[in-house]
């Protein structure tokens, strides 16, 4: 599919459309693919750049709240540190329960006193409400008086109160909420046991806890908001949001939300990171930060459009800056095209008029360029065939001299073939066979291989041409040689260009059988191979180098004047076949060599006209 919309379009482009088009695209593509190239790589840099940045900005919000978040948790139990560390605090958590009501009464005044003195307000104007919750007091729910003290049976079967840790530096207990008569007030509590230090015992005694106003971490929390459609919340280990400014989202468990899921997932091998998602059909960036001492998670939701205003203002620039690129390019364009087309259409138009016979229109070319050395050869080549008009005549005498000359060369061969039949009629008249033979071997010799000007002949006829060779040979040699030429059915037809065989059998009979004592033979075989002709010429003479015969062929150049015929041979068959044809010498296991003959399998003599055009245009 690729390929062939590939080919469409070089097809339209360079088959239908002008030079001026041609030239006209060439240039807006040289000049609009870089500069588009360049552009969209900066602007996705740039984009990566930015978003890294903002992503870290974000991160460094959220680590500053996680800092604010425990800060304002060491303020709290610092606090709480101040109240345990009352030595009237301690000496009460460490004495024996009191027996009487009155003792009772008068431990929960003096408590509630203690507390009341350290209810204040913090550096940035924020009130921590504390509660003492005293363990074996149940005759204090009997009094109503203490707003700071009672007894811990209140709060015992409280689930989060079951969860405590029975050891730590302080507990955070999370998100308290308090309905009220117009509004529901918020705090985050935090808890701390109590025990009695004096007591060698160290029993166990109250549970303190401190609360802070959950307006307090909202406020922090919006200084920290990356803009001002971002939302910034913290969950807990249960996905439960219990810091959010947006109150409607407290106490929401969000564990089973997309984006809340990618986090939990995340969390296990980062934990901090940003990521990009679809929230509410718009594209925003999550960002995360997971507080280990708490086990909760900071949040940040941004949308991407908030995020990216200078990303924005880059692009559009980026465009306006290409749109301008692209026009001044179609202007450049134009001219330059029209400036090379421009000479070329003044010489198309001079030539419409030497077409018709007017050589008198020559091309003015003020330009002193590579245009006007053009415009110059054209008007010298027309000045040039006009004068050859002129000799036209003596043209026309030298054609017929030298069609009168073709014609006594075609005379020359029936001469000599009539000459060589009146030698046959008197050779038999006298009763000399040989002569006969001989002269009949030879007339077929001449006539197969002029075979009429054709320098492309089936194999049938190269065959019967060495026959005709190889027969004289036979006469001049007597029983000194003896030979067989053996073909499958499927070669006869096939095509071939001719003397490739008769230089082969002569090389045999010179090289080989002549220099030998004793009988010669020469084989000749023909067969059919996969789409291969392969002629074999066997003889049994003296052998030769065939390494040395083969590197001669593959190399002629460094065996210059060495076997011509046979590298003459072996070049016209590569030639007309191709670089796989040709020839190759063996030796055989007794005496002499063969030389094999391949080339392709042709039927049609136009094919291997073909063929032969083809190589000679290579």
């Amino acid at each position: 599919m690729i390929g062939a919309v590939r080919k469409f379009f070089t097809y339209a482009l360079f088959y239908h459309a002008s030079l001026k088009n041609r030239l006209l695209l060439y240039f807006l593509i040289l000049v609009i693919l870089p500069t588009s190239i360049i552009s969209i790589t900066i602007y996705v840099n740039s984009n990566q750049t930015i978003k890294e940045n903002i992503s870290t900005s974000v991160q460094k919000n959220l680590s500053m709240a996680e800092s604010l978040l425990l800060q304002k948790f060491e303020e709290m139990n610092t606090l709480m540190d101040s109240i345990y560390l009352n030595p009237q605090m301690t000496a009460k958590l460490s004495a024996e329960r009191p027996d009487d009501q009155v003792a009772i009464v008068n431990e929960l005044a003096d408590l509630d006193k203690l507390i009341a003195g350290y209810v204040l307000h913090s550096n940035s104007n924020s009130q921590y409400s504390p509660m003492l919750y005293m363990l074996d007091r149940p005759e204090y729910l009997q009094h109503n008086f203490s707003q700071y003290v009672t007894s811990l049976e209140t709060i015992q079967n409280e689930p989060w109160y079951t969860k405590l840790a029975p050891k730590a530096r302080y507990l955070v207990i999370g998100l308290r909420e308090y309905p009220g008569s117009r509004n529901t007030t918020y705090t985050i509590m935090l808890g701390k046991r109590l025990f009695g230090v004096n007591n060698i015992a160290l029993p166990y005694s109250a549970l303190l806890t401190l609360e802070a106003n959950l307006q307090d971490f909202n406020r922090m929390l919006s200084q920290l908001k990356p803009s001002d459609n971002s939302s910034i919340l913290i969950l807990d280990e249960a996905g439960n949001v219990v810091i959010s400014p947006e109150l409607a989202l407290l106490h929401t468990n969000l564990s089973d939300t997309p984006y809340i899921k990618t986090i939990i997932s995340r969390q296990s091998m980062r934990i901090a990171d940003s990521y990009e998602t679809s929230i509410d059909s718009r594209q925003s960036l999550v960002t995360y930060r997971s507080i280990k001492d708490l086990g909760w998670t900071v949040v940040s939701i941004s949308p991407m459009g908030d995020l990216n205003g200078k990303l924005i203002a880059f692009r559009n620039v980026m465009y306006a800056v290409l749109a301008i690129c692209m026009a001044l390019a179609v202007i450049i364009a134009v001219l330059l095209s029209n400036s090379i087309t421009r000479p070329i259409l003044k010489v198309i138009r001079s030539m419409s008029y030497a077409k018709s016979g007017n050589f008198d229109m020559e091309v003015e070319y003020k330009p002193k360029d590579e245009f006007s050395h053009l415009v110059n050869q054209y008007n010298k080549m027309i000045r040039q065939i006009k004068e050859l008009f002129d000799k036209l005549y003596v043209s026309e005498v030298k054609k017929k001299e030298a069609e009168l000359k073709a014609l006594q060369a075609q005379i020359n061969p029936h001469f000599l073939y009539n000459t060589l039949d009146s030698i046959n009629w008197i050779a038999l008249r006298h009763k000399v066979p040989d002569i006969s033979r001989m002269v009949t071997s030879l007339s077929d010799f001449f006539r197969y291989s002029l075979n009429k000007g054709n320098a492309i002949i089936t194999v049938k006829d190269e065959l019967k041409q060495v026959e005709s060779y190889l027969a004289i040979q036979q006469i001049r040699f007597q029983e000194r040689l003896s030979y067989t030429i053996r073909v499958e059915p499927e070669v006869y037809n096939c095509y071939t260009i001719k003397l490739i065989l008769q230089p082969l059998v002569e090389n045999s009979l010179i090289h080989g059988i002549e220099r030998r004592l004793g009988h010669g033979e020469i084989h000749i075989d023909a067969s059919l191979e996969e789409d291969w002709v392969r002629i074999m010429v066997t003889d049994n003479g003296i052998g030769a180098d065939v390494d040395m015969l083969n590197t001669m062929l593959e190399h002629p150049q460094e065996e210059s004047g060495k076997a011509f015929g046979l590298n003459n041979v072996n070049q016209r068959i590569r030639q007309a076949f191709g670089e796989k044809a040709g020839l190759r010498f063996t030796a055989n296991e007794d005496l002499g060599v063969t030389v094999t003959v391949s080339f392709p399998r042709i039927l049609e003599m136009e094919d291997l006209k073909h063929e032969m055009e083809d190589d000679y245009r290579r």
